[in-house]
């Protein structure tokens, strides 16, 4: 339909239908492509229609949604109002929180200003969807690890890469956040090691990132790809840096009668937590340092998830160098991460590129990048396959 034959008036009165009941519309929906579609052209048609006074506005008031949000959640607030799916009277709340009346109505007055909650009366106050969201423990861990690790980083990114010169930043030490540590040139996974605190949130952060995502096996079919003519002492997974073995798990559930073997190879101190369990789930578990040559030979695959978006080509190189020393000509590498577009990224692929960089020193990659990546170790790029085109996942499947 073109521009000229839509009648705007009746699409206004149809989107401020919908945003009088938007959860009973929402469940009516049925499919989440169209949900998607509706998200992401109401968010473009948004900035699209703006003036210059509104862009400077939802640009310049951003940093007010983070710890506003951090507000509702360490005072309970959020909690308190998603715990029953009825209307709060503002005494009421502020009883329940503890938050000084004044004080609470200000904040209610921004949280529904910002669709964060919903106003039902004058004083009269219920969760909403974003409310309800903002209530989980995982995702205010999710929003501590921002507050307390990458909000730092980026509001240091301009400082940052004035005072690097704009030169490539994959690689620099320190990066945009560790350099508000002031741990000079250790990498931030040091710095993670030895802070548990951080590493927790920072655990959080990625359960509530992969929650309810595609996995790689909604898009390549394993077991007819690499479990054919199969026995018990086949290897047919071997799971490099797996962390407790999320993926390994994955796989005896879905193809509980495939035969042959499963490794998680990690740190000493994620084995050891992992082993036990694992081993009632017939996964193996053993030490491996991705930095020296693989010991298991012949698999037939390797899979390697969020590994290479950390680290600069010399070091992915390095990797793969030494992944290398496992395949045989019947053997892949299945490499799980982003593999972003030469054009319309999405922004929640290019928010995790920038994310990486500011923390990491890392970055997420072209499908050229990765090829003259593999090739600079020797190994050929077989296939792409983009199991989340949300998110630009993708699982490249990597041969000699």
């Amino acid at each position: 339909m073109a521009s000229n034959d839509i009648n705007y008036e009746v699409l206004a009165h149809q989107i401020e239908s919908i945003l009088k009941d938007s959860e009973t519309a929402t469940a009516k929906l049925g499919n989440e492509a169209t949900r998607r579609r509706l998200v992401e052209g109401a968010r473009k048609l948004s900035v699209a229609l703006e003036t210059n006074r509104e862009t400077l506005r939802r640009i310049g008031y951003a940093h007010l949604q983070l710890p506003f949000a951090l507000v509702g959640v360490e005072s309970k607030l959020f909690a308190t109002l998603a715990a029953e799916p009825r209307p709060f009277n503002i005494t009421e709340i502020s009883e329940k929180t503890g938050i000084h009346l004044n004080l609470l109505k200000r904040l209610l007055r921004y949280y529904q200003a910002t669709e964060v909650i919903t106003q039902s009366d004058d004083d009269s106050y219920q969760a909403n969807n974003i409310t309800r969201a903002l209530s989980n423990d995982d995702h205010a861990n999710s929003l501590r690890w921002t507050r307390r690790i990458t909000a730092h980083g980026a509001l240091n990114l301009p400082d940052w890469l004035e005072k690097i010169e704009y030169k490539d930043p994959v690689g620099i030490l320190p990066t945009a956040w560790s350099s508000t540590l002031n741990i000079e040139d250790k990498h931030p996974y040091a710095w993670l090691a030895v802070n548990p605190w951080a590493l927790e949130l920072a655990q959080a952060h990625m359960r509530v990132q992969r929650k309810g995502r595609p996995l790689f096996f909604d898009g390549l079919n394993f077991e007819e790809r690499f479990a054919q003519n199969t026995d018990s002492e086949t290897v047919l997974f071997v799971d490099v840096g797996g962390s407790t073995g999320p993926q390994s798990r994955e796989l005896r559930k879905r193809f509980p009668n495939l035969k042959g073997r499963v490794i998680l190879q990690d740190r000493p101190e994620v084995v050891a937590q992992a082993k036990e369990e694992l081993k009632t789930m017939d996964i193996e578990a053993e030490v491996h340092d991705i930095f020296t040559p693989q010991t298991v030979r012949g698999a037939r695959t390797y899979y390697l998830r969020n590994i290479f978006h950390a680290w600069g080509d010399p070091t992915c190189k390095q990797i793969l160098v030494n992944a290398k020393e496992g395949l045989t000509e019947d053997s892949v590498l299945l490499i799980d991460e982003i593999v972003l577009p030469e054009r319309d990224a999405t922004a929640q692929g290019a928010q995790h590129d920038v994310e990486v960089m500011i923390c990491v020193g890392g970055i997420e990659r072209t499908k050229a990048h990765w090829e003259n990546l593999l090739n600079s170790a020797g190994l050929q790029l077989r296939e792409v396959i983009n199991y989340d085109t949300e998110f630009e996942d993708s699982v490249i499947v990597v041969g000699l």
